[in-house]
């Protein structure tokens, strides 16, 4: 009944707005520099899902010929009777099949044919969609419920459920969904990480660092995006040089990683070498930073300091006879 949905947003929670200090060794520095590197690339992630079309599910719906003449029929249906329900449940899907560009029509047909009694799982279906697709996501996640009321096995709606729940801050309900998913399928890698960054979201550090240690098994992508996760933790949790160890490994290929920008491990390279005070280990990882993103100012800044630093390292350092 339903497509496999796309892989879910790989969302972390947001700290608080970094603020500068331009105390390059000491914690609080760091913490900041860190938070700010979440803000931003989960916040950016985030967004760019937002432009992604969201998944179709076959409901019967007619050949694009055919469809102009449906919409035409269930028009003349509700001229003739405007609150017959069937018409205008028919009208709301084939307009929502229709595309973005009917969407206001197909809300509101739908909307009515649910205030009127109507109770065809369609309707909380295509709502949810077109809500999410338009950024109403509180009023998305009732229609997702209501839909599993219907059919709470459906994989695709209770994983864009447990996204909902992510993206509004539910992190301990997304954990309850993505619980759930696992339960039914214990293999799926996409669930494993989502549940992660769910367990990571609620504060459940024990339990997240597992998970992460539990996606790494599944190789390729999936492993390098837990080691970020992984090298993330320990950089906020002032493990310097595991944090540097993770991202090294995360980032070795150079690749850019699907779902994590490349800038974003270098950041977190960067980071940890400072605080170890591996100064030009530092600022090779800033200058690859900007070589993804000239017109980071952070990176900017940051990699002044970490040349100034080294230079001054260098200088003091004793000469070999």
């Amino acid at each position: 009944m339903t497509h496999r949905v796309a892989e879910e947003p790989r969302l972390r929670a947001v700290r608080g707005p970094w603020r500068p200090k331009w105390d390059w060794l000491s914690g609080r520095a760091l913490a900041g520099l860190a938070g700010f590197s979440v803000v931003v690339l989960f916040g950016a992630l985030w967004w760019m899902l937002r432009d992604n079309p969201m998944p179709r599910r076959r409901v019967d719906f007619p050949p694009p010929p055919q469809l102009m003449s449906q919409i035409a029929g269930a028009q003349d249906r509700l001229r003739a009777n405007p609150q017959d329900i069937g018409a205008l449940v028919e009208l709301g899907t084939l307009l929502f099949e229709k595309g973005r560009d009917s969407y206001v029509e197909s809300i509101s047909a739908l909307e009515e044919a649910r205030d009127l009694g109507a109770l065809d799982p369609k309707i909380f279906y295509c709502l949810g969609i077109m809500y999410q697709e338009e950024g109403l996501l509180p009023f998305a996640l009732t229609e997702y419920k209501r839909f599993l009321r219907h059919y709470p096995e459906d994989k695709e709606v209770r994983l864009l459920t447990a996204k909902l729940y992510y993206g509004l801050g539910m992190f301990p309900e997304a954990l309850s969904e993505y619980e759930r998913l696992k339960f039914s399928d214990p293999k799926d890698p996409i669930v494993e990480e989502n549940m992660g960054l769910s367990l990571w979201g609620a504060k459940q550090m024990d339990r997240a660092l597992a998970s992460f240690g539990q996606l790494k098994t599944y190789g390729g992508d999936f492993a390098r995006r837990a080691e970020f996760y992984l090298g993330q933790i320990a950089l906020e949790a002032g493990k310097y040089q595991e944090a540097s160890d993770r991202f090294a490994l995360c980032g070795a290929s150079n690749a850019e990683l699907p779902g994590i920008p490349v800038k974003r491990v270098h950041a977190g390279l960067a980071m940890a070498y400072q605080k170890l005070g591996r100064w030009e280990e530092s600022r090779a990882s800033w200058e690859a930073v900007l070589r993804a993103d000239p017109k980071d100012a952070k990176a900017q800044s940051s990699l002044r300091e970490a040349v100034r630093r080294a230079a001054a390292a260098k200088k003091a350092a004793p000469k070999k006879k």
